[in-house]
């Protein structure tokens, strides 16, 4: 039977001290940045995590004698008390850095991400984006028709996810345990699956637009229009153009002469900065969770769709994180080898809520 806690920040200094430094080791990580003193900032890392987790319980006195070897006795690594403690670091650990691994790009022109409380619903507004119409009124005429425009109401729920690992007792013992790489890639997974989650809400929400948004095959003609429509639609905006690096090389004049002097510009970064009044941007590919790398190495971003989105508007899918702070299951049940089998569980609910027009191009 799993035990379940919830916990949230703690005020304890050297709590949020070890929070705070395995933050930065995921942060240097997540950026391609060297940490200086890697090596002792490691062993000080897990030499206060383990400090932490054993304050006021009955191992505690164990970990004064024998330092980070304490984790090797079942003594200390079975306690309740100090596993605890464990828990409010883990969950922690996770909730800032869901935030850092989410795509800049996503984040920018695909969704808008809101955080509420523990049994809240989220509520968005969607104004309309309907003109009203000028009537002509002859003299002697006091008014003209009434038009009434409505906004529509939309809520998104949230639902449990999680993901299940384990912790190598005999690393936290050691002084090597590579926390920031462990609390990075959990917040990785959880990234990989929203961001599937969103492009799910982004080909729902296309469905829905009609055919007015939605054209086959590259071709200027086909691609000015996509671009003046959106822009339109949105009150004259800019347009980007949004697409992997697949889809955005396949970008480029097809008229022979406009083509002079671009081969070099594609050649550097793979695609064009401008088309045809759009900004293109790139989205950079995934592979799909538990997909096999090695082997066919199954993307998660379509190469052939190509979205429009105008600028400085609503953005079409809503991501809602539910609660303050993650929620992790502890299992008692242990292997020989000493390892600590944790599952951590985020709510959160993706949903596609279409307040600006945008479009897209199947290549």
């Amino acid at each position: 039977m799993t035990q379940m806690y919830n916990y949230n920040r703690s005020a304890e200094e050297l709590f949020n001290d070890v929070v705070d430094e395995v933050i930065y080791f995921a942060a240097a990580q997540l950026e391609g940045k060297k940490v200086e003193n890697s090596e002792e900032r490691t062993k000080n890392l897990n030499y206060n995590m383990v400090k932490y987790a054993v304050t006021d319980t009955r191992a505690e006195k164990i970990f004064e004698a024998d330092g980070l070897d304490a984790m090797r006795n079942p003594k200390v690594y079975k306690n309740d008390d100090v596993l605890n403690n464990y828990n409010a670091i883990m969950t922690e650990i996770i909730n800032p850095l869901l935030p850092m691994v989410a795509s800049k790009d996503f984040a920018r022109y695909f969704a808008e991400v809101r955080q509420i409380g523990w049994g809240d619903t989220a509520r968005f507004i969607v104004k309309s984006n309907e003109l009203y119409k000028v009537n002509e009124i002859a003299e002697g005429v006091n008014r003209g028709v009434l038009q009434p425009i409505f906004n529509n109401e939309f809520t998104v729920n949230t639902k449990k996810t999680e993901v299940a690992a384990s912790v190598d007792w005999y690393q936290v013992a050691a002084g090597v345990m590579d926390w920031g790489d462990f609390g990075l890639r959990y917040a990785k997974s959880f990234e990989a699956y929203i961001f599937l989650e969103i492009l799910a809400a982004l080909t729902s929400a296309t469905n829905s637009l009609g055919g007015a948004y939605q054209v086959s095959g590259f071709s200027q003609n086909n691609w000015s229009n996509m671009v003046q429509r959106v822009s339109a639609a949105n009150g004259g905006a800019p347009v980007y153009a949004l697409g992997t690096l697949n889809a955005l090389n396949q970008v480029y004049p097809t008229s022979v002469g406009l083509q002079y002097g671009l081969g070099e510009e594609i050649a550097k970064k793979g695609f064009l900065d401008r088309y045809m009044g759009a900004t293109l941007v790139p989205i950079n590919q995934i592979f799909q969770p538990l997909g096999a790398v090695n082997t066919t190495g199954a993307f998660g971003i379509p190469d052939d769709v190509i979205y429009f989105i105008a600028a400085d508007q609503n953005a079409p899918v809503k991501i809602v994180y539910e609660g303050d702070s993650s929620v992790v299951e502890r299992d008692p049940d242990y292997t020989p080898d000493r390892t600590y089998r944790i599952r951590i569980q985020v709510r959160v609910g993706v949903a596609a809520v279409v307040g600006s027009k945008f479009g897209t191009m199947t290549l």
